[in-house]
């Protein structure tokens, strides 16, 4: 049985809301699970300093947190993705600039959402 993968999120983020989306299609062993920053469940289960920049997706996988570059390929190891092997062949170093590229410019180049809106109903999201 594989371990539940939790990731943590920025929800008002547009990009990072369709990521999520595009992930729970990808998901077809149902390991992955969802949680907005803003929600209750991440201010209860991860380190504030996380809460407070808000600039990288965090994967828990176990008691291990990691984020991003790394977390992206936790992501892709885990759904058995193709890109996973880019793990082997680009040096961390570059991954983790381009994520900090992206995730600094995310909202004017993707744009934010007014308020953080996620699934109620639906088990793979932890919100409470």
């Amino acid at each position: 049985m594989k371990t539940k993968i939790v990731i943590y999120y920025d929800g008002v983020c547009i990009v990072c809301s369709s990521a999520m989306n595009t992930l729970i299609k990808m998901d077809k062993e149902n390991i992955l699970y969802f949680s907005p920053l803003q929600s209750n469940f991440a201010k209860s289960t991860i380190d504030q300093k996380y809460l407070e920049t808000m600039d990288t997706v965090i994967v828990k996988k176990g008691d291990i947190l990691y984020t991003k570059s790394n977390a992206a390929f936790v992501i892709l190891e885990q759904l058995k993705s193709p890109l996973r092997y880019l793990f082997y062949l680009v040096p961390r170093f570059f991954t983790d600039l381009v994520y900090d590229l992206i995730a600094k410019r995310r909202y004017s180049w993707f744009g934010k959402k007014e308020e953080c809106i996620f699934p109620i109903n639906n088990p793979k999201f932890l919100i409470d």
